[in-house]
């Protein structure tokens, strides 16, 4: 009830300070980035907004199965989606440098748009299927510069916390460049933030990192059977 009491008090300055930590950490991005066209150090920017953002709503986050990411390597991460704090716990906790597929609305945000921008994010425009091969290049040139590129395949945030059905995209991609993709599981962030609600909780939040799938052996024709396999290794952190 107390916790309830204070929640509903703390919630708008909480709001209040993610908008101006975002905007001068935004403005920091584009001025460093000038500096850093590779996105590399500024990437480390975008840590410590989203573990700052984490701990200031109280939001504890366990990582496991590190040891499964080969340092120096780039991999397709691909997690489930269950809350907006997903992407913060990935960005703070993952130890690789990540760069974001992101539609491309999110490019017209003032600050937010230029920044992500500027870090090395992906923007894609979703009703435009033809620029795909312009992404794929894109993309290419990410790993050559040894960051990850993070994909939610279901597209969405998880209404109850289970699954949705993936979308290939992401699968292609892992096909057509050839690098593995790396599972990840994350759990509990439901439970602080659900969708479409601004309620937010304290809480813990559980990232698993599983083991990665080489690509070398699927072609575009049994794309299925490849998302079958990343879907039940990501499944398996949820049980």
């Amino acid at each position: 009830m107390l916790m309830d009491m204070f929640l509903t008090v703390y919630r708008p300055f909480y709001l209040l300070f993610l908008g101006i930590n975002t905007a001068i950490l935004g403005i920091t991005v584009i001025i460093t980035s000038i500096a850093d066209p590779t996105g590399n150090f500024v990437h480390y920017i975008g840590k410590f907004w989203s573990r700052m953002n984490l701990l200031f709503v109280g939001a504890r986050v366990r990582i496991s199965g590190t040891g499964h990411i080969t340092r120096g390597s780039s991999y397709i991460v691909m997690s489930n989606h269950q809350s907006q704090f997903d992407v913060w716990s990935l960005i703070g906790y993952l130890p690789l440098q990540l760069r974001w597929v992101m539609k491309k609305e999110l490019r017209k945000v003032p600050i937010f748009g230029l920044g992500c921008e500027r870090m090395g994010h992906i923007f894609i425009d979703r009703g435009n299927p033809e620029k795909s091969h312009e992404e794929l290049q894109v993309l290419k040139d990410k790993f050559s510069n040894g960051a990850s590129v993070v994909f939610f395949p279901e597209g969405t945030r998880s209404p109850d916390g289970n699954i949705l059905p993936f979308k290939k995209g992401g699968f292609v991609m892992a096909i057509q460049t050839g690098i593995p993709i790396l599972p990840v599981t994350v759990r509990g962030s439901r439970d602080l933030l659900p969708k479409d609600s601004t309620r937010f909780r304290p809480g813990t939040i559980s990232i698993i990192i599983h083991e990665p799938i080489t690509v070398n052996t699927y072609s575009y024709e049994d794309k299925e059977s490849l998302m079958e396999k990343v879907r039940q290794v990501i499944e398996s952190g949820l049980r």
